[in-house]
């Protein structure tokens, strides 16, 4: 695990070798000596085998990697010393990739990307985009490499873009526009299944009576997209999508705000053909309050869902999962159980589903906060990983 310490200064890590049952002890990964007034955020951490990649922007784009699943770390590397954003970190067998947009002190910029085969040595930052900038999301598989960010970098007339490369990140194809309802595209998210590619957002405006789910797919690995599905298609305003797929099904989850309710609510749906229809959608909260953020991944034989419950200062993370091959779903727990505030929740799997691990902020962060770990292991985990291989 990594976070950002406001106390102790800098990046936090934990690592823990027994599938979270224990954890080695806190140190930092930052520099020896920090740029004053400059403070560490947006971490990212990603293990690959026996590699841990860890990055975050302190004053420009800074990388560790470790090549003995965090054991020890190599050097901080100062990659570039711009104003940074939107950071995003993949990597496959052989590579670690990451983009990101570069503000300006008019706060427009261009997408950039970077690359390396070890983690230790960087090839030359190149750019992706020169004119506009927005959150980036990255994803790799093999020696394809794909980027998807929205252009404008705000909600307003934002449109999505795609990239991709089919040489490990060596060249890029030139990009793709893939909104097309609306004018505002956002929440952007990708994921990959072997030569299928599957880009979902938020998008609202013109042509949509409100904020839409929108998903398209390629079935050839990126080189050109299907027609728009609309996966919400309600009257409630949808945003925050999460995906998974799943052998033959894809599972699209995000928050749902009905008209007049306090909050929104998080919903569920399945696809069983490849994302061009979709089962109605299931309710996964349980709240009269407003339930937030949701997070969703790979779990058992479908997926697992966490979120927040309540207003601040008085959130709870809440979690459930499906049963089976379908949308019926387990029962409602409550993770954090406090009488604090809790949110901030993160979650990865692993054991190709068969352990969920969820982390989060417990406390004040005026007064201080803690991060928090819970996990769940389910029985003989390497059956798991002959029936859902994970992809290389």
């Amino acid at each position: 695990m990594v976070w950002v310490d406001g106390e102790a200064g800098g990046v936090r890590y934990q690592r823990s070798l027994d599938g979270g049952a224990s954890f080695r002890p806190e140190r930092g990964l930052g520099p020896e000596r920090s740029i004053p007034g400059v403070n560490a955020r947006g971490v990212r951490v990603l293990a690959n085998g026996e590699r841990v990649y860890v990055t975050w922007l302190e004053g420009g784009l800074r990388f560790r990697s470790s090549s003995d699943r965090g054991e020890t770390f190599g050097p901080v590397l100062e990659l570039t010393q711009e104003r940074e954003g939107g950071l995003s970190l993949a990597a496959t067998t052989n590579h670690v990739y990451m983009g990101w947009f570069r503000s300006s002190q008019d706060e427009r910029g261009g997408i950039h990307f970077v690359r390396s085969p070890t983690g230790s040595v960087f090839e030359e930052v190149e750019e992706l985009s020169g004119s506009d900038y927005g959150d980036v999301v990255l994803a790799a598989q093999g020696a394809h490499v794909y980027v998807l960010w929205n252009g404008s970098g705000g909600d307003e007339k934002s449109s999505l873009f795609f990239r991709r490369s089919t040489d490990g990140g060596r060249t890029f194809e030139p990009p793709q526009q893939l909104s097309g309802l609306g004018e505002s595209s956002r929440d952007h998210t990708l994921t990959v299944q072997g030569t299928d590619v599957y880009a979902v957002w938020t998008e609202c405006g013109t042509g949509l009576s409100t904020c839409e789910i929108l998903l398209r797919k390629s079935t050839n690995a990126g080189r050109f997209f299907g027609p728009v599905v609309n996966v919400s298609r309600d009257a409630k305003a949808s945003t925050r999508p999460q995906v998974v797929a799943r052998d033959s099904r894809l599972f699209v989850a995000w928050q749902d705000l009905p008209l007049e309710a306090l909050g929104p609510d998080i919903v569920l749906t399945m696809s069983v053909d490849g994302g061009f229809t979709f089962e109605e959608p299931r309710m996964v909260s349980r709240t009269r309050v407003q339930s937030l953020s949701p997070r969703m991944v790979a779990a058992g034989a479908g997926v697992r869902l966490v979120w927040t419950d309540g207003f601040n200062g008085e959130r709870e993370v809440m979690t459930r999962a499906t049963v089976g091959l379908g949308l019926s779903l387990g029962r409602l727990e409550n993770l954090s159980i406090s009488q604090g505030d809790s949110g901030e929740a993160a979650m990865a799997s692993s054991y190709c589903g068969a352990q969920v691990h969820v982390a989060w902020l417990e406390g004040n962060a005026a007064q201080g906060n803690a991060v928090l770990y819970r996990s769940a292991t389910l029985p003989f985990p390497g059956m798991y990983c002959l029936m859902w291989p994970e992809p290389r």
